[in-house]
């Protein structure tokens, strides 16, 4: 006899059943709830971001040298290299090793998710 299948905690409904979630706020089951379920979600969203942006940070430390990455704006920064010179609460700020566009003094602050760290050797 096969042992049964382990089944979600009850605390996973969205996870097994996001169809009818999804349905029901397409058919306006859930009209009355969408201003809190906005809410929620905007909150879940600047979470992970946070989450996302605290995980880069981690991996980057002063002098790093860094390669800017493809998200980043202005587009004629994606592919430029530097070093770290300063982490400022959220945002790093990279000394680029070259004048790029506006940024004269080489100094471009960029978010921490946006740059890849260069390992040499």
């Amino acid at each position: 006899m096969e042992p049964a299948a382990p089944s979600a905690p009850p605390s996973c409904w969205p996870l097994r059943d996001r169809g009818a979630l999804f349905g029901a706020v397409a058919s306006g089951q859930l009209d009355g709830d969408l201003p809190n379920l906005i809410d929620v979600v905007n909150h879940r969203m600047k979470t992970m971001a946070q989450e996302r942006r605290d995980a880069a940070l981690a991996r980057v430390a002063l002098h790093d040298r860094v390669r800017i990455g493809n998200s980043v704006k202005p587009q004629y920064l994606r592919g430029e290299t530097g070093t770290i010179h300063e982490i400022d609460g959220d945002v790093v700020v990279v000394y680029l090793d070259r004048v790029v566009g506006k940024f004269s003094s080489r100094h471009a602050s960029c978010p921490p998710e946006t740059l890849e760290v260069i390992r040499e050797g």
